[in-house]
């Protein structure tokens, strides 16, 4: 065994270049072998791929071509299919076919749908209406309708819708709703006269307290009547909103 493998030193490198040969050609091999197939695949895939865009460029143009002749043959459109003409379609199988525009969008091709009547609506006068009248406004049923009555009688009239949120259980009313079926006449307001009015007459309107109707009755007790508005600002030192509500309501 040692016999043969006692190679002279050229026999050797004989022997490694050989081994190297061996090597580079099996190595070249594999390597030229996956490069073509890979080629090969390669040319394969950009060639399905043009014939498939081929392929949807066609089915574009037919369904294009469908969508004009469709167009052109209805007489909507022009022949670019930019607006509303009185086209006539190029001669074709049916040559006779013309599009008449005066007949195209005629009363006799349209038909009308039946328009509900319009009603106006009547509002409810709240300074004269009774709790009938309020009940045949929607959301205003008896119970609404009598606080509502009941508040009107106490102040002596409505000078404003927004006064109906004073009462309790119309307090979230929408205002919009109410202003769409009531009106209020302020020419209807009854006032109280300041200066001849009794502590009953006076404490029962709802933005008279006893501390404010004592307060003008002394005044008037010691010092006589009471001569406007600013006057009794000064006597009762009343605040501005409660200002704006009572001159709607007393005279002098």
């Amino acid at each position: 065994m040692k016999s043969f493998f006692r190679f002279t030193a050229g026999e050797w490198a004989a022997s490694a270049l050989i081994g190297l040969l061996l090597l580079a050609g099996i190595l070249f091999y594999f390597l030229y072998e996956n490069n073509a197939v890979a080629h090969a695949g390669s040319a394969e895939y950009q060639e399905l791929s043009y014939k498939f865009e081929l392929e949807q460029q066609r089915l574009k143009d037919s369904m294009k071509a469908a969508h004009t002749k469709d167009y052109r043959i209805t007489g909507l459109r022009n022949e670019k299919g930019t607006g509303l003409q009185g086209y006539t379609p190029r001669t074709g199988k049916d040559p006779s076919y013309r599009y008449d525009k005066s007949k195209a969008f005629s009363g006799d091709s349209l038909k009308k749908q039946p328009q509900k009547p319009q009603y106006a609506i009547v509002k409810v006068e709240l300074n004269r209406a009774d709790t009938s009248d309020i009940m045949r406004i929607p959301q205003f049923g008896s119970k609404r309708a009598q606080k509502i009555v009941e508040y009107r009688d106490k102040l002596g009239g409505f000078y404003s819708l927004a006064q109906l949120q004073e009462i309790y259980i119309l307090q979230n009313i929408n205002l919009e709703y109410v202003e769409k079926y009531f009106t209020a006449d302020r020419r209807l307001i009854r006032k109280i006269n300041i200066n001849q009015c009794d502590y009953k007459t006076l404490v029962s309107h709802p933005y008279f307290d006893s501390y404010l109707t004592k307060t003008i009755l002394n005044y008037r007790q010691k010092n006589g009547p009471i001569r406007d508005m600013s006057h009794l600002r000064d006597i009762t030192h009343i605040y501005a909103e409660l200002e704006e509500k009572l001159v709607w309501y007393v005279e002098f």
